[in-house]
C-alpha cells in the first residue's frame, strides 16, 4: 500500500479524525439503518456508540482486502463502492453501498475484510467500533434484530447480483433496485440520478461499456426508461420489471 494511500484513509480512520454530529434518533435515515424498529432510549445508545467519519473525497479509499474488521459503517450521505479481483486479474465492482446501507458486513465470519471499499462520490460514513457494537447488540434486542435484517438485506441483494440471467435482465433489475434504494425507500422512485459511472455500471453487471451504452438505448428504444446523462426515468415500470425477469420477484 502506497504512503499517499495511507494518509488518505489515515484521514478517515484515525479517532482522532472523528467527531461527533447529531445521533442516530435525529438523522432523517435512520429509519432504514441500524436504528430500525428501536425505543428511543435504545436508539440514544446506539447513537452515542456511533461516531462520523470526516468527508471522503471521491476515489478515497475506505477498506483494503485483508484489514482486519474494526467496525461496521452506515453510509450517511453519498456512495460508494466494493471492488474484488477476478480470476482473470480484472477489478470487478461486487456492489454499491447507498445511504444508510452498511458497509462491512461481509468480514464478520473471518474478521477480515475480503474486499476493497472505496468512495464514488463524496461521501460520509457513521462509523460502529464493531467489539462495542456487538456487546450494545447483546444487550438490545431490538438492535440484534435490526443487524439480522440488515445482513438478510445484504444476502438477497448478492442472490440478485448471482443469479445466472442474462445482461438485459441484469440491468433492468439493476435500476429497478436502485429506484428502490434512494429516498421513498420501498417505492419505485421513477426518477433519480445515478452516483456511479457506466464504466462501474458496466463492471458491475459484468459487461463491456459499450455494450452497456447499446443496452440502454435499447431500453429507450421500448420507452421503458430515458436516460439523459445520468438522470434515469423509469416511463414503464411494469415494462422494466418484465425486462428483469425473475430478477424482479427478488428485488421487489
Amino acid at each position: 500500500m502506497s504512503s499517499t494511500k495511507n494518509k488518505l484513509r489515515a484521514a478517515v480512520l484515525q479517532d482522532s479524525n472523528w467527531h461527533s454530529e447529531h445521533g442516530c434518533g435525529e438523522c432523517p435515515i435512520s429509519e432504514y439503518c441500524l436504528p430500525l424498529g428501536l425505543s428511543c432510549a435504545d436508539s440514544e445508545s446506539l447513537g452515542r456508540l456511533m461516531q462520523v467519519s470526516r468527508p471522503l473525497e471521491c476515489g478515497q479509499p475506505l477498506i483494503h482486502a485483508g484489514d482486519p474488521l474494526r467496525a461496521l459503517y452506515a453510509v450517511r450521505a453519498g456512495c460508494f463502492k466494493t471492488t474484488a479481483v477476478d480470476l482473470d486479474g480484472n477489478e470487478r465492482v461486487v456492489d454499491f453501498h447507498l445511504p444508510s446501507e452498511l458497509i462491512g458486513l461481509d468480514a464478520i465470519f473471518t474478521g477480515v475484510h475480503p474486499s476493497d471499499v472505496t468512495a464514488v462520490t463524496m461521501g460520509k460514513l457513521c462509523i460502529f467500533p464493531y467489539r462495542a457494537l456487538l456487546n450494545l447488540a447483546g444487550q438490545t434486542p431490538g438492535l440484534l434484530d435490526s443487524l439480522l435484517k440488515l445482513f438478510s438485506k445484504n444476502l438477497l441483494a448478492q442472490l440478485a447480483h448471482t443469479v445466472d440471467n442474462t445482461a438485459d435482465q441484469r440491468l433492468a433489475g439493476f435500476l429497478l433496485r436502485l429506484s428502490l434504494r434512494l429516498p421513498r425507500r420501498g417505492e419505485i422512485n421513477d426518477r433519480f440520478l445515478l452516483p456511479m459511472s457506466r464504466t462501474d455500471i458496466a463492471s458491475h453487471l459484468r459487461v463491456a461499456t459499450g455494450t452497456l451504452s447499446r443496452m440502454i438505448a435499447s431500453l429507450q428504444d421500448r420507452d421503458l426508461v430515458r436516460v439523459e446523462d445520468r438522470l434515469v426515468e423509469i416511463i414503464d415500470v411494469e415494462g422494466l420489471q418484465a425486462s428483469a425477469g425473475p430478477l424482479a420477484e427478488i428485488i421487489l
